[in-house]
This record gives structure tokens, C-alpha cells and sequence, in this order.
């Protein structure tokens, strides 16, 4: 691994995303017996990586708008030399989108075995599935419309139910905003009206909250609503059939954005005190938590106005005081302040002034608003990664993996009319893939490219056209530009030094079968012992807090999304900080405070600066800038002073130190 980590930190790496697809049509062979147990037609599966700042119709590789890894529930033939596969088919402007089909990685769930795709967010989608034994299909089957994108679990009395003037419909051409119907187990387009806990059937405000989202976001949005008329949050707390449907809809969705509380009039009537209504929230809301096995954001409206039922400022202050509260406590956020909508966004008499027309759609855009000032809110950066780190492999480290994958390796050739080489870190026992960095060409191994005698280099044909360095550029002369001092026992020339892309472009990823061979280096052991706290934090899925103090390696400088070369990767940090988020299920903060060109006294003199983001694990990457002195004890010091002074001032804080790579050998 380390020989591919110092290629990935300083040359090249993978990114890429997708676009969302409107509506297919159902086809008219679709299966009539349901096959497929999850996902189910029109469903909204929840994407996670989704990083806004990233999300541009013009970011550099696409937009980043996430993925989902999509549990396939299906009654499979018994094949036990079949090989389950899934395919993507999207529509876009009547044209189909089509992905290559995908291997589908198999799981659990409630003791179940499943099986997992990677769906990218967007749709609606039709998901193709096949059994494949050798060339040839077996069985297969599809289920559509499905759709990656943002899954609210709606709860509260009327004003969240169907008690308003007007039923709404979905104005989106494609239908792209849907309901879960608990009581039918099916999903359908979100018209009016809402599948809710009571029996309530005129208008809501949500068909018109999912139309209006929906552009903001470009995925389709799934609701979900429990919420019952005249309810108090009393009748809420865990003991109670509510928060039993509230509990159970929440699992039937898995993961899910987040919940839209919009409750308080029935508390007014009780006269529930400011103190009472939050810890009844707090109630709600943890016992809730604890059966999803997740902390989903709880977004509570302040919804206190009733105009045919009472007048009593003094009642609705205390429940608006409580939302203040709550909108302060951990795990709530911010919703609407729907009682602003007075007047003509109220009803006539026959919905008891619930919202007019008007006032359904207003309610609805200050839902949208208070969720979009959330969501649309930078997410970091190493978000974007998430996607990809099945295609990278990063727990296959090359001391134990037969395989390996996508191995970054510099074009050389001998003199100016050379053939290009590439050197491997290992005997390659069968090269399966050769590709540039760019991963827009294809390089056909036995054809166009070949593997050397001793199988440690490739050797391409003479005929291929493309960027490689010769052996005279390696070593300009002294004072060339793009260069620095000097060749040992040749002060006559320099090194070439060329930042940015230039080696980027000059790359190429091979993945290849490795010939057996003993691993020579001392393999990394796993570090949980002498990191306690960091793995339990991680364990028990709490956030951690992760800083990195380096120099240019550090920082990723040169990888390909810091110098805007495809396919637009980051460097290491990010890499450590998509993983851990994606292998323990936890939410990770990268502080990376590493400056190209520190060597460790810099590390030194930042440390208080590092320590005020109160990281939990501290990474300690220096030594390249440091070589120069020549003065390993001194740099001992130096470290060991950092580690004492960042243990004084946080006697819990971990430190892991990472031996600076070699430098180069001329």
C-alpha cells in the first residue's frame, strides 16, 4: 500500500459523478409477481456524500450529488455458481442512460441475507437485475420507477396532516416527489391525499414542499407522514401507539434525512408548561433515536395559531418559548414559524381555518427554506470520496492482497526515440488493466502493451502517442527552470521539478495480478491498542474529530482534484477521513492544517493553533523538508517535544506519526 499511497499523494487519483434522470415509462412486461421485496416501485432511498459546494452542474468531473448502497431483497434462483448483478438505467430527454453492469455485494440485515448495488443519486431509475453464469444470463428481472435522493419523516397533528383547504397534486412532470404508504407497504406518487395516522383526507402542504425542493436539490424527494390531528405531544411519548408507528416507519425507511415536527396546538388547549412540552420533545425524539439506531436532525416548527378554537397569547408563548429551547437542545434544528401565517393564508370554517390555498403553499416554502439553509450548507470536502472508495480498495493493503489495483506508475523512456516504460512496485504474475491517469484511454495489454522479462515494467509500443518523460528530462542543467540542486556527483545538473499536473499527465494506473512473492518491508499492523479511545469513539459511532499537521504531502498537493485534472481526487487526508466515515458509520472532521514547505518546527509553532479544533486524533507527518539538516537526534527532539506539549495541554488527545516517505535517491 505504501508504494501506491506516495504515487496517489503526489500524482494522480480517481473521482467521478453522475447525473440525476427523469421518469421512465413503466414498461408493460414488467413482472406481475413482486420478485423484488426491496426496493419497491416509486421508493426514495436516502443518498449519503452528498457535498453541495460540489454539486455545480460545472464541477470539475460532475457534480457531486451521492450515492446510496441500495439493500436488493430479492427471491434469487438457487445458483450457487451464479454471479447477482445489477444495472442502472436512467432516462434523460427519452434517451436511456445505461451503466455497466455491477457486481452486487452481499450483506445482512435483521439476520437476512441481502444483497447491496451502489446507486448513484438521481432518477427515476429503472434497476435491471440478472443471475449471470459464465457469458450467459440465467434469470432476470427489474424493478421502476426507483429513486436516490432525500427521505422527511413527517410527524404532528393537523396542520402536518390532511386538514387543509386544498388537496394538492405533485407538479413535477416526472412524479419525482413520493409517499410511503405504510398500510399498503407501497410507495406512490405524493399527491393528496397523504398517507397519515389518521383519517383526515382534504389538503396538505407537502406536495407542494416536495415540488419546491426538488430544483434545489435535482433528486427526487420520498415522504413519509404519521401524523394524527389533535394530538398532544403527550400522546407522543414512547409508551404510546403513536410513537410505536412513529418508531416503525422510521425502520420501514431505513435511513432518512431527517424529521419534520410540526405540532403545539394541542398543547395549548392542555396549558402544557414551557418545561413539560421540551422534556416531552427530549422523550420523543431519544427514544425514537435509539430504536432507528441513528440521531436523523428533528426540524420543529413553531405551530401554535388555531384561530376558531382559542385566543390565548399567554398558552402559545409558552409552547413557542419550548421550540426556542429545543431549537438550542443537541440533535433539534430550526423549522418554520408557521404562526406568521395569519389571515388569508387561513382557511374558512369547513377546515376549522386550518391553511388556505395560499397559506399551504407558504407553509410549504418555509419548510423548504428551513431545510435548504441546512442541507445547502458546505459539507467537507472528503465527502466527495465516499462514492469511489469501493473502486479504490484502500483495505486491500499490498503486503497481503493477491491483487493490485490501479497502481500509479510515471512514463520513462530511454534517450528521446525510446519506448515508454512503466515501473511495477511487484513481479506482476498477469496484467489485467492499463489505463492513463486521466482514465480516458485504454491501453490492451499483450497488444499495446507488454510485460518485461523480469515482470517488473511494462514496456508500450513505439508507436503509441503520448506524454512520457525521457531520461534527459530527468536531469536538466544547472540553473534550467523547473528544476532544483543538485544530482550527487553531478553539480553540473538538477533534478526536474515540475508541480501541478505535469506528472500527472505522464501517469499511468495499472491493476494486476501479483506473482508470489514474500513481502519484503515491515507490514503496518492495525493500531487500535495504542489508540484506544479513538476506536472506541469510533465503535460506539460517535463523531471524531481528526487533525493532520504535514507538509506538502499532507496538504495532497499535486493530486488531481487540488490541481483540476481529472479524474479529480484528494490527497491522503481525505482519503483517511472518507474511509473511516464509511467503515464505522460516524461522522469524521478533518482539520488538516498541513502547509507545503513545513518541515516540524513549523509543526511547533502551530500546534496551539492545531489544538484549538480539538482534534481527538492527531496525525504527525513531517521529515521531508526536514532531511536537509542531516540531524536525525535533533528531529527526535523536535517530535517528542510536540507530542508532550500537545499531551499537557489535552492528556486525552491520541497521536499517530507517519515516517516521512524517501526522498529521491539522485
Amino acid at each position: 500500500m505504501m508504494h501506491r499511497l506516495r504515487r496517489l499523494i503526489s500524482l494522480c487519483c480517481l473521482f467521478s459523478a453522475v447525473i440525476p434522470a427523469p421518469l421512465p415509462a413503466i414498461a408493460e412486461d414488467a413482472p406481475r409477481e413482486r420478485t423484488i421485496r426491496h426496493p419497491l416501485p416509486y421508493q426514495v432511498i436516502q443518498r449519503e456524500g452528498f457535498v453541495p459546494q460540489f454539486s455545480h452542474a460545472h464541477h470539475p468531473g460532475g457534480p457531486v450529488l451521492g450515492f446510496a448502497d441500495v439493500v436488493i431483497d430479492a427471491d434469487w434462483p438457487d445458483l450457487d455458481d451464479g454471479i447477482r448483478e445489477c444495472r442502472v438505467v436512467g432516462y434523460e430527454d427519452n434517451a436511456a442512460l445505461v451503466r455497466d453492469w455491477q457486481p452486487l455485494r452481499s450483506g445482512s440485515v435483521a439476520d437476512r441475507s441481502v444483497w447491496r448495488a451502489r446507486i448513484p443519486a438521481g432518477g427515476w431509475y429503472r434497476l435491471e437485475f440478472r443471475v449471470r453464469v459464465g457469458d450467459e444470463s440465467n434469470w432476470a428481472t427489474f424493478v421502476e420507477p426507483v429513486g436516490v435522493g432525500e427521505v422527511f419523516l413527517i410527524a404532528g397533528q393537523s396542520y402536518a396532516s390532511n386538514s387543509n383547504d386544498e388537496r394538492l397534486n405533485v407538479d413535477d412532470l416526472h412524479g419525482r416527489v413520493a409517499v410511503f404508504d405504510e398500510v399498503r407497504r407501497e410507495w406512490r406518487i405524493a399527491h393528496d391525499p397523504q398517507p397519515t395516522g389518521d383519517t383526515s383526507d382534504s389538503g396538505s402542504i407537502w406536495p407542494a414542499f416536495g415540488d419546491q425542493l426538488l430544483p434545489r436539490l435535482g433528486v427526487p424527494i420520498g415522504l413519509a407522514n404519521v401524523a394524527v390531528g389533535a394530538t398532544s405531544s403527550e400522546q407522543w411519548l414512547p409508551e404510546g401507539e403513536l410513537h410505536a408507528r412513529l418508531r416503525r416507519v422510521g425502520l420501514s425507511l431505513g435511513r432518512f434525512r431527517a424529521v419534520l415536527w410540526q405540532q403545539g396546538e394541542s398543547d395549548v388547549i392542555a396549558k402544557t408548561s414551557t418545561e413539560q412540552y421540551v422534556r416531552n420533545l427530549l422523550e420523543i425524539r431519544n427514544a425514537a433515536v435509539a430504536a432507528w439506531g441513528f440521531s436523523p436532525p428533528w426540524y420543529a416548527a413553531k405551530s401554535t395559531l388555531h384561530p376558531t378554537v382559542y385566543n390565548d397569547p399567554a398558552g402559545e408563548g409558552r409552547i413557542r418559548q419550548a421550540i426556542d429551547q429545543l431549537w438550542q437542545s443537541e440533535g433539534f434544528r430550526p423549522g418554520p414559524d408557521t404562526d406568521l401565517l395569519d389571515g388569508e393564508n387561513r382557511g374558512g370554517p369547513m377546515t376549522r381555518r386550518h391553511f388556505s390555498p395560499i397559506g399551504q403553499r407558504r407553509a410549504a416554502a418555509m419548510w423548504v427554506s428551513s431545510i435548504w439553509n441546512d442541507l445547502g450548507r458546505s459539507r467537507p470536502a472528503h465527502e466527495a470520496v465516499l462514492a469511489q472508495l469501493p473502486e479504490l480498495h484502500l483495505l486491500e493493503p499490498c503486503w497481503r492482497s493477491t491483487r493490485v489495483h490501479r497502481e500509479s506508475s510515471v512514463l520513462l523512456r530511454e534517450g528521446e526515440n525510446g519506448p515508454p516504460t512503466a515501473r511495477l512496485a511487484f513481479p506482476a504474475a498477469e496484467i489485467l488493466a492499463v489505463r492513463s491517469a486521466d482514465g480516458r484511454r485504454e491501453f490492451r495489454p499483450g497488444t499495446e502493451v507488454s510485460l518485461s522479462e523480469d515482470r517488473l515494467r511494462l514496456r508500450f509500443m513505439p508507436e503509441q502517442t503520448f506524454a512520457s518523460i525521457s531520461s534527459s528530462e530527468l536531469f536538466p542543467p544547472e540553473g534550467a527552470p523547473n528544476s532544483y540542486r543538485s544530482r550527487i556527483g553531478h553539480p553540473d545538473q538538477n533534478l526536474l521539478y515540475q508541480p501541478g499536473r505535469w506528472f500527472h499527465d505522464r501517469n499511468v494506473e495499472i491493476t494486476y495480478e501479483r506473482a508470489p512473492a514474500e513481502w519484503r518491508g515491515t507490514p503496518p499492523r492495525f493500531a487500535g491498542e495504542a489508540l484506544p479511545q479513538t476506536l472506541a469513539r469510533l465503535r460506539a459511532g460517535e463523531s471524531l474529530t481528526l487533525g493532520i499537521s504535514g507538509d506538502s504531502i499532507s496538504t495532497g498537493l499535486d493530486a488531481s482534484a487540488i490541481t483540476c485534472a481529472e479524474p479529480f481526487q484528494f490527497g491522503y487526508p481525505e482519503l483517511v477521513a472518507a474511509q473511516l466515515q464509511s467503515t464505522y458509520g460516524t461522522e469524521i472532521e478533518l482539520q488538516n492544517r498541513s502547509v507545503a514547505g513545513w518541515s516540524i518546527v513549523h509543526g511547533l509553532q502551530d500546534l496551539e493553533r492545531m489544538l484549538e479544533t480539538q482534534p481527538q486524533l492527531l496525525v504527525v507527518a513531517y521529515g521531508m523538508n526536514d532531511v536537509g539538516r542531516r540531524d536525525p537526534a535533533w528531529f527526535g527532539t523536535q517530535v517528542r517535544t510536540l507530542i508532550e506539549r500537545a499531551r499537557g495541554a489535552n492528556p486525552g488527545i491520541e497521536i499517530l506519526l507517519v515516517a516521512t516517505m524517501l526522498g529521491n535517491e539522485e
